[in-house]
């Protein structure tokens, strides 16, 4: 279909230049025949070749007795201006020539002119109806044919989707039948199931409120139990003292030293229980201590310390939270403490704790035989002799890069240093930062750093820009503890 109604357009423009050329030829064979057409131009062009020879003149005079004489006077003033008539009648010829030479151009430029316009209306004419024949009329067909293709489809997809929508609305209303019945079984089961299950539910937790009564009971039953121990360890704690002090008095000869030692050294740990009762009270809990102990790690880590070259002591260790989190980082440390009941707590649960004085134990201990020397909240509730004495020892036993963690309360805190402080009875004064640096560094430890530690951020009161309101913040709500790093040289 394609190739039959292809338009060869080569041929069509041969065929264009051929006619053109035969219309020229015939213009050419006419040729112009010396005749001049009528109008203003053609008068112009008879006027040219009529009166362009201004030379060859026949001189009259319609005088009748001066006539000749006249005459005379013609010729010899036409003899006087031949040169200049001669040129301009060269002149006149020529323009005559020339003019006759552009009209006939122009006949034949117009008479191609309009051969070719007539050539090219034939022709468009021709092309038009071609191009109708081959194009628009199989185009009218073929839409023709494809809108009754189309409203035939139209009609049957109509009439399809009715039936569909028939078939759809009765498989629909079966199908939500057949929901409706099993939705309504399948409701009844769950309602059931749901009513089973509550009613189960309803009996574990009738069970386990009173087995929570049971435990309330039992838990009662035991705190009043502890109170009753506590109360019978006071009173056995008291009277052991006064039974103490009562032999003392009784005995026939004074007691040897020794003796006397361990008497000293018995009524030094009559209040290990309840200051071990006062920790538990305000000090926190095990896993909040150990949280705030982890700013310690990335130190100890970076100086790759904790290892069997470079061992650890924590001095004054308490409840051991430091020790426990050194250990589940598998670093090696010991602690040192006095108190028997923590000391026995700590063993316990696996911790490497000796029962002796901090003092005593650091002495006993080799020269550079440390890599790291910590205690938290013990400078505190040494004498300021003692305080020296410790980062002596420290000092001594550290390793070259070791390094010296002691932490304390930080009396610039108003509520700690007027408050918080004294709500432990065995500490002596408070220490500011400023104090403890200074020691650290005239007694041999370099690279003294002060850690502020544990603000109370909660608490702040909302910056206005104000003096004021930064100072309440600072001196109320700033770091509760600091700690002092010094290293080893």
């Amino acid at each position: 279909m394609e190739d039959q109604h292809q338009i060869n357009v080569q041929e069509m423009v041969d065929e264009f230049r051929e006619t053109i050329q035969k219309r020229q030829q015939k213009l050419r064979d006419a040729g112009p025949d010396g005749t001049v057409p009528d109008g203003p131009v053609a008068f112009d062009l008879a006027s040219l070749h009529n009166n362009y020879d201004i030379y060859n003149i026949h001189f009259v005079s319609h005088r009748g007795g001066v006539g000749w004489l006249v005459v005379l006077a013609k010729r010899l003033l036409h003899k006087l201006l031949t040169p200049i008539l001669e040129r301009q009648l060269i002149y006149n010829a020529a323009n005559t020539r020339i003019a006759t030479h552009i009209w006939r151009q122009f006949a034949e430029q117009a008479a191609t002119s309009q051969a070719v316009q007539e050539v090219v209306v034939e022709q468009i004419e021709g092309l038009y109806q071609t191009v109708r024949r081959i194009v628009v009329e199989p185009v009218e067909a073929l839409v023709q044919q494809q809108t009754a293709a189309v409203q035939t489809l139209q009609d049957a997809m109509t009439g399809q989707i009715e039936a569909l929508g028939q078939q759809q609305a009765a498989a629909v209303g079966a199908l939500e039948s057949a929901l409706s019945n099993s939705l309504a079984h399948r409701v009844k089961e769950v309602r059931d199931s749901v009513a089973q299950t509550l009613q189960a539910q309803e009996e574990q937790f009738s069970r386990a409120e009173r087995s929570l009564a049971d435990a309330c009971a039992r838990i009662t039953e035991l705190e009043k139990i502890g109170l009753k121990l506590k109360t019978n360890l006071s009173t056995q704690e008291r009277r052991l003292t006064m039974l103490l002090e009562e032999a003392r008095k009784r005995l026939p000869k004074p007691l040897d030293k020794e003796q006397l030692g361990i008497m000293a050294e018995e009524e030094g740990h009559a209040l290990d229980a309840l200051y071990v009762s006062l920790e538990d009270q305000f000090r926190g809990s095990r896993e909040e201590i150990k949280d705030r102990f982890r700013i310690y790690l990335p130190i100890i880590k970076e100086a790759r310390l904790g290892t069997e070259e470079m061992p650890m002591l924590d001095v004054g260790c308490g409840r051991g939270e430091w020790l426990e989190l050194l250990k589940e980082q598998n670093l090696q440390a010991q602690g040192v403490d006095v108190n028997r009941i923590l000391v026995e707590n700590c063993r316990e649960q696996g911790l490497d704790v000796i029962e002796r004085d901090v003092i005593v134990h650091l002495r006993s201990l080799p020269d550079a035989s440390l890599g790291a020397v910590t205690g938290f909240h013990i400078i505190e509730h040494l004498p300021f002799e003692v305080v020296v004495k410790l980062i002596d020892e420290i000092v001594r036993v550290l390793k070259p890069g070791g390094v010296a963690i002691l932490e304390t309360p930080n009396p610039e805190n108003l509520l700690v240093g007027s408050h918080t402080f004294y709500l432990d009875p065995t500490h002596r004064n408070p220490l500011p930062s400023a104090l403890v640096k200074f020691i650290a560094e005239a007694r041999g430890l370099c690279r003294v750093e002060v850690m502020n530690l544990h603000s109370l951020d909660a608490y702040r009161v909302e910056d206005t820009g104000l003096e004021l309101t930064k100072r309440v913040n600072e001196y109320f709500y700033g770091p509760q503890d600091y700690a002092v790093v010094g290293w080893k040289a």
